[in-house]
C-alpha cells in the first residue's frame, strides 16, 4: 500500500484499485467532482502520503478511511494571544473513517506531528450555525470543535455524511460507545488516553507534563514552548521576553541605582512586566500542553 501512493502522481489512477484489503475508500476519497476538483484531488492526495503510515498505525481491525481532508482548529482566545502562531501550531489532518474522526497535527509540509486526538461519530450531535467557513462539531457534552480553513467542497461533503449519521442513528463504531467528545490518542500507539497521565497504559511510552511546561514558561517566556517541541514559537517569546526585561526593567533598575528613580516604580515596572509577560506565557503555554498528549523525548 505505501509503495502504491509513493509512487502514485495522479489521483485518479487509485480509482481502479479494488483490493479490498486496502484500508481507503479511494472512490469516495476523490468523488468531488466540478471547478477545483483536480486541484483539490491532487492536494489531498499529497497529505495521504505523507500521513498514510501514521493513518495506518491508528486504524483498528476493518476501519477503513472514507474521506481526508485539512483544517486549522480555531480557538478565540489562542487566536488573540498568539496570532499566526496559534495556525501554525494548530494545523491538522482530518482523517474520516467508517468509525470515527481521526485529528492528526501536521506542519506546513503536510508531515504528521506529535499531537493526535479522534472524535467519535456517536458524540456529534449537529453542526453549528453562522459560522463564517468555520465548520463546528457540536459535541453531546455541549463543547464546540472549531474547524476553519477546510475546502469548500469537503465541509459540504463533511456535513452531508455526519447528517445522515445522525438522522439515521447508524454508525459502524462497533466497540466505541459514547463519549465527551474530543479524545486524546497516545501519540506512538494511538491507543485512547484518559486524562493526562504520566505514561501510555498500552505501549508505556512516556508523556510530556502540561503543567510543567507552563511552570517553565512561568520561569521564563518560551521555555515551555521549547519543551513542548514548538521551537519557532519558543524562540520568538524568548527573544520577547528578554527586550521586556532588558529595555523597560533594567534601565529604571539602573536609575534605581544609581538614586535618579525610586525603588517602589522600579518594582511596580517589574511587577507588571512580569505578570503581562510571565503569567500571560504560563497561562497561554499551560493550555497548550493540555490540548493533546506530547510524547517524551
Amino acid at each position: 500500500m505505501e509503495a502504491i501512493l509513493k509512487s502514485t502522481t495522479d489521483p485518479s489512477d487509485l480509482l481502479n484499485i479494488s483490493d479490498a484489503s486496502l484500508p481507503y475508500h479511494f472512490d469516495q476519497i476523490f468523488s468531488a467532482e466540478g471547478f477545483g476538483a483536480k486541484r483539490l484531488a491532487k492536494n489531498r492526495l499529497k497529505l495521504i502520503q505523507e500521513i498514510d503510515p501514521v493513518v495506518q498505525a491508528m486504524l483498528g481491525e476493518g476501519e477503513r478511511v472514507q474521506l481526508v481532508s485539512w483544517g486549522v482548529e480555531y480557538s478565540f482566545v489562542e487566536q488573540v494571544f498568539m496570532g499566526i502562531w496559534s495556525h501554525l501550531i494548530n494545523r491538522c489532518a482530518l482523517v474520516f473513517t467508517d468509525r470515527r474522526i481521526l485529528i492528526v497535527q501536521i506542519n506546513s509540509r503536510r508531515k504528521a506531528m506529535s499531537l493526535k486526538t479522534q472524535v467519535r461519530y456517536e458524540c456529534i450531535e449537529g453542526f453549528a450555525k453562522r459560522t463564517f467557513g468555520y465548520l463546528g462539531f457540536v459535541m453531546r457534552n455541549k463543547k464546540t470543535l472549531y474547524i476553519t480553513g477546510i475546502p469548500r467542497k469537503d465541509r459540504k461533503a463533511i456535513k452531508e455524511m455526519i447528517n445522515r449519521r445522525i438522522q439515521t442513528g447508524a454508525s459502524n463504531a462497533i466497540g466505541f460507545g459514547f463519549g465527551a467528545g474530543v479524545e486524546n490518542l497516545c501519540p506512538q500507539c494511538g491507543n485512547k488516553v484518559v486524562g493526562f497521565p504520566d505514561r501510555c497504559k498500552q505501549c508505556a511510552s512516556a508523556f510530556k507534563s502540561g503543567r510543567k511546561a507552563g511552570l517553565l514558561s512561568l520561569a521564563f517566556p518560551g521555555l515551555g514552548d521549547f519543551y513542548l517541541g514548538h521551537r519557532g514559537l519558543g524562540a520568538f517569546e524568548i527573544i520577547g521576553g528578554l527586550l521586556s526585561w532588558t529595555f523597560i526593567v533594567l534601565p529604571l533598575a539602573y536609575g534605581t541605582w544609581q538614586g535618579e528613580s525610586d525603588w517602589t516604580l522600579t518594582a511596580l515596572v517589574a511587577a507588571g512586566v512580569f505578570l503581562f509577560v510571565h503569567v500571560t506565557d504560563f497561562w497561554i503555554t499551560r493550555r497548550i500542553g493540555f490540548k493533546g498528549i506530547y510524547p517524551a523525548d
